[in-house]
Order: structure tokens, then sequence, then C-alpha cells
């Protein structure tokens, strides 16, 4: 029997008939308390009137300023276990853990020099996307050595690692690089699709846009590669430098104005612009509140609005513009479903995807089933029980 495995927040979660169960990084718990505890011991140098003279002074380290060096990257099944990538302060690493509360995470592979990103199991090895800064490259690792190899190189960012049904291929997305003569990343490209086929070391590509990012592929049980496509969006990309440096004083003064009204609200109640109150400017920060997910910043409560009125069923905070779609082995393409954030094909060949809002298991016929309400749920993966 298979359940449902998804991260959330830094946590897993496994969704059974029974309910969901939920379970934490060892890891990222034991960085984030052996963090607190160097700090305890070496408060008296960074805390107090004396560190003040000195000019040591810190701000408190809490258990948010801990929290803000890790991050869950990627998740893959691997039989009744989990493999999962992490990064916590300066190491990042490969571990793999037993969904039960009372059994150690073992580790397969960690290193300094690089982060490791998405990853995909088959057998015996992981291939992972390894990079630092904006440049990332395959890799596969050994699970039970944890000896890794370097598969691609260059001036690119490749992620989102899949293997074929079979093992014989690697799917996974690239996007070029624009470097500056000072090696400084200038600008990103499209994502593409390439494979990568393990026997020959060869590559090919098998999708490129430079309107959409195709992310994510996976082969289906008949063949087909389900990926999600969505608009391109270069973050380096700024068409109005000239508007900026025109508006820039207009727009430092407007800063502080705000800061000064903030403070006049917080601290004294009273807004030093007519007709507004705290309620107001605290409903208004709420309300402006936006997600930022795999380098995108999503208004969650403008786009849950929009497919609310869409009539939705189980309406979520992914904009339509990103699209579950499957290419068949002659390229044609259909749409299989809008608003997604991320997805799995269960063994059964089901579709499960999050809409940032749920996890809804897709029929065949087209219809929808509500597995689980739960915020941003990423890494969908299935595991056995």
């Amino acid at each position: 029997m298979s359940c449902i495995l998804y991260t959330s927040n830094k946590s897993f979660f496994v969704k059974k008939d029974t309910g969901v169960a939920e379970f934490s990084s060892e890891k990222i718990v034991n960085y984030i308390n052996t963090a607190k505890s160097i700090m305890r011991k070496n408060e008296w140098k960074t805390s107090g009137a004396g560190a003040r003279f000195m000019s040591t002074y810190e701000p408190e380290y809490s258990d948010e300023t801990a929290k803000k060096e890790t991050r869950l990257n990627g998740v893959t099944g691997y039989g009744k276990e989990v493999i999962y990538s992490a990064t916590m302060g300066e190491i990042s690493g490969l571990y793999r853990k037993t969904l039960q509360n009372n059994m150690a995470e073992g580790l397969v592979f960690s290193t300094r020099d690089a982060q490791v990103y998405k990853i995909s199991a088959f057998e015996s090895n992981c291939a992972a996307s390894l990079g630092k800064g904006f440049e990332r490259h395959i890799a596969i690792v050994n699970i039970d050595t944890g000896a890794c190899r370097e598969l691609t190189e260059g001036e690119v960012q490749e992620d989102y690692p899949s293997y074929s049904r079979d093992g014989s291929r690697i799917f996974y997305s690239s996007a070029g690089l624009a470097i500056s003569p000072a090696d400084i990343s200038v600008g990103i490209g499209a994502f593409g699709i390439i494979c990568y086929h393990v026997e020959n070391n060869e590559m090919s590509e098998l999708l490129a846009s430079d309107s959409f990012d195709y992310i994510a592929p996976k082969e289906d049980y008949e063949g087909g590669l389900l990926f999600i496509k969505r608009p391109y969006r270069n973050p380096f990309k700024n068409e109005n430098i000239l508007k900026d440096i025109v508006m820039f004083p207009v727009r430092i003064i407007r800063a502080i104005g705000g800061l000064l009204n903030f403070f006049s609200i917080a601290f004294g109640g009273e807004s030093l612009r007519s007709g507004h109150t705290a309620r107001d400017l605290k409903s208004k920060q709420r309300n402006e509140k936006d997600i930022f997910f795999d380098d995108n910043v999503i208004n969650a409560q403008q786009i849950l609005k929009q497919n609310q009125r869409r009539g939705e069923k189980f309406p979520g905070i992914i904009p339509h513009s990103w699209e579950l779609v499957r290419m068949d082995e002659n390229g044609n393409q259909c749409c299989l479903k809008k608003g997604v954030m991320d997805y799995m094909i269960c063994k059964n060949g089901d579709i499960v995807y999050s809409n940032g809002n749920a996890i809804i298991r897709l029929l065949s016929d087209g219809s929808e089933q509500l597995i689980e309400k739960h915020r941003m749920a990423n890494n969908l993966t299935e595991i056995l029980d």
C-alpha cells in the first residue's frame, strides 16, 4: 500500500486514509538547536551594556533567525524511506529518513561547496541538482556510498531532475545564464526540457521556448511526458531603468514619510495621514503580503479571488497561467489542469497535484477529488506505507 508524502514549512506530511501525520527533519531541528546553544554560550559577548560599549552587540538569536538559515529543498520516495535534500547554513546535503519518530536519520552526501536542490531516486542512485549561486548542474549520488558524479557543466541553471520509469534516462529543466566579464550572472533564459541518456552519456533537447518555462518534467506510464508550463520571466530584466532613476528622489521621500507614519501608528496609535488608523495599516500590510515561491512572487489573495470567480471547485492561489501539460510521443501537447504548483504521478496512473491551497486527485474523466487542504504543499511524492 502506498501513501502521499509532501512538504510544507520545512516539515514532512504523510497522507493516509486515516489522516495526516507530520514529521520534522532531524537534521534541521538539530541545526537550529545547536545554533541556539552556541549563541547562548557566547551571548555575554554580544548582549548587555558591556557589548554595546565594546560595539560587539548583536540582536538576539531566535528560532526564526535559525530557521531562515535552513531550507528543505527536495524529496523523493525510496521504498519505505524518504531521501531529502536540505541546506543548513553553509552545509547542504542528502539525507535518508524512515518516517518513524524514533528512527535516526542517515547521511548520504554533504558538501560546503554547493547546495543540493531537487532530487529523484532510482534504485541505489539519486539524480540531484547541485550548484552555487545561479549556476546548477545535474549529478548522480550513490545512496549507499555517497559517491557523487556530475553529469553536466557550463553556464546554465539545471534543476528538477526526474528518472524515467526504467531508469535509462533523466529528464530535467535547463536555462542558460548570461555572464558578465566580471563573472557575474546578469540574465537567465527560459527553462527548456533536456533528456539525459544514462548509458551513452548523451543529451537531447525535448522542449524550448523564448516565451515559456518548462519545468518539473516526469514520464507517465504510457510513455508521455508531463511538465508545468508557465510564462517566462527574467528576474534580472529591468526595462524601466530610466524611469527608476528619475523617480528615485521621489521614492526616497515617500519611504521616509511612510516610515515616520508607521512609527506614529505603532507607538502613538495615530496616523500622520488623515483618515488612516492603525487597523487600516495592518490590514493593508496583511492584504498586500505576497508569497515567494520558486523565484516567483505570487499575490495569493488576489489570485485566490480570481480562481473563486472562475467557479473552480477547489480554488487555489497559483496563477491560471501555470499549466500542467502532457506531451505524447509525437510531440502533441494537451493541458490537463491550470493553476498547478506541483504534481506527482501515482503508480496506478492517477495524477495528484497541489494548487497552493489543497492537494487534489485528477481523475481520467476530468473530475477531481479533494485529498487534503494544506497551504503551500510541495515536493509531492509517493512512498510505501
